[in-house]
């Protein structure tokens, strides 16, 4: 065993990221910064998830099915799994600073494209081009976890999550409305509009930092699969995500499908409200992460999965009347938000010098995840409707409790 890490590498010697310090590391965060990033979170991922309520809407204007119209959710998601595993990591190794600046630019600039499409397949390129280069909250999430003390480092993650959510939830909402009264083009140019601003805002706001990792960016890659290899916690958290993300997107891939046939009819508008009813899960954020520097993660990750499960045996009966979706909605944000909140937790604990390629492995099966429940909820709806997206959520959920839940981990092995 000594001799075989003799000849490691120092970039792929697990042991030797706790040895490194940054001479510029800053260790605490001002509330005026901490707000700031965390509507760059949400203004950033906010992008993903304009779509999903105007695939109706996709499909009308360019006479197309409703499985073509959601593929560009599809491929909004592989775009920002693209970004995550292949950009991401730059973080550990260039300044945060300047990566977050350029990728709001460069996001910016693509969402303009975005609003002119002339066709479906443009659209479908630009929705996959604005998913790689809309990955900036998931290096302003490590970077918040690097500038706040250990004691309130699961405060601020979940600050930071919290307006990552908020920011999924309000472009669902803000999608519908502009859609609805200037059209689904002005979507996407106000979001690039947005982004501009932010970045400008950021590039004045956020520290310089010294990088840790002094590598090549084919060393730094390298060195990802030896932190999966090496890191239990990380390969359990991110089964954990994967699977609870692909349950949630599993229904907002397909609920505009659903609120616009019978028995409700709702408008783009109405759809895009339901954004706003999952603003619980959002509210939960920083109360999860200070219970998570308190008790253990493990606590609230089984908490968030039976929630998510509750939620989505009560959408069995969605059709009965509009508040059981709107508490149904309500129980999936809040699960997956608590079990979200403990796995960031877990993973940035264990090693401070590469935070954000250990982030790079849990968001890249978090969104890798999304995307495949993105596919199955879209064959689920066109094959069985909406019952068979509930029986799809259902399974997932219960396939996240396999490697958390003691009697489930035992039965599985």
């Amino acid at each position: 065993m000594t001799n075989r890490t003799r000849h490691i590498p120092s970039y792929l010697n697990i042991s030797s990221f706790q040895k490194i310090t940054s001479p510029n590391t800053i260790q605490k965060i001002s509330p005026r910064l901490l707000w700031l990033m965390t509507v760059g979170c949400g203004v950033s991922v906010a992008n993903i998830y304009y779509c999903q309520p105007l695939l109706g809407a996709f499909a009308r204007y360019f006479r197309v099915s409703d499985a073509a119209a959601g593929n560009i959710n599809v491929f909004t998601q592989v775009g920002y799994g693209l970004g995550m595993l292949l950009v991401v990591p730059l973080g550990d190794k260039i300044s945060r600073r300047t990566l977050i600046v350029a990728l709001f630019a460069i996001a910016a600039l693509l969402l303009g494209i975005t609003g002119l499409s002339a066709n479906l397949w443009m659209l479908d390129v630009c929705s996959l081009l604005v998913g790689f280069t809309s990955v900036s909250c998931h290096v302003l999430i490590p970077y918040g976890a690097h500038l706040a003390p250990d004691e309130q480092r699961g405060k601020v993650i979940g600050h930071l999550l919290g307006g990552l959510l908020v920011g999924i939830l309000v472009s669902r909402t803000l999608s519908g409305w502009v859609a609805q009264y200037l059209g689904w083009r002005w979507v996407y140019e106000i979001a690039g509009l947005l982004m501009l601003w932010m970045s400008v805002l950021l590039w004045i706001a956020l520290p310089h930092e010294q990088p840790a990792f002094k590598g090549s960016y084919m060393q730094l890659m390298a060195s990802l699969w030896q932190l999966w290899r090496e890191q239990p916690v990380v390969r359990q958290s991110a089964w954990i995500g994967a699977t609870l993300f692909g349950a949630v997107s599993a229904f907002w891939a397909t609920m505009a499908f659903f609120l616009e046939a019978p028995p409700y009819h709702y408008s783009l508008s109405l759809i895009g409200m339901f954004g706003l009813v999952g603003a619980g899960g959002a509210m939960a954020a920083p109360l999860v992460g200070r219970i998570t520097d308190r008790k253990s993660p493990l606590l609230t990750i089984r908490t968030g999965i039976l929630l998510l499960l509750a939620g989505y045996l009560l959408l069995f009966f969605a059709r009965w009347h509009i508040a059981i979706v709107i508490v149904g909605v309500i129980l999936l944000d809040v699960g997956m938000q608590a079990a979200h909140v403990s796995n960031q937790a877990r993973n940035y604990a264990l090693l401070p010098q590469a935070r954000t390629r250990l982030n790079t492995l849990y968001m890249t099966a978090f969104f890798g995840g999304g995307t495949w429940g993105s596919i199955w909820g879209n064959i689920a709806w066109n094959h069985a409707g909406w019952t068979g997206v509930c029986v799809a959520g259902c399974i997932m959920a219960v396939m996240s409790g396999i490697v958390i839940f003691p009697h489930l981990r035992k039965t599985h092995s």
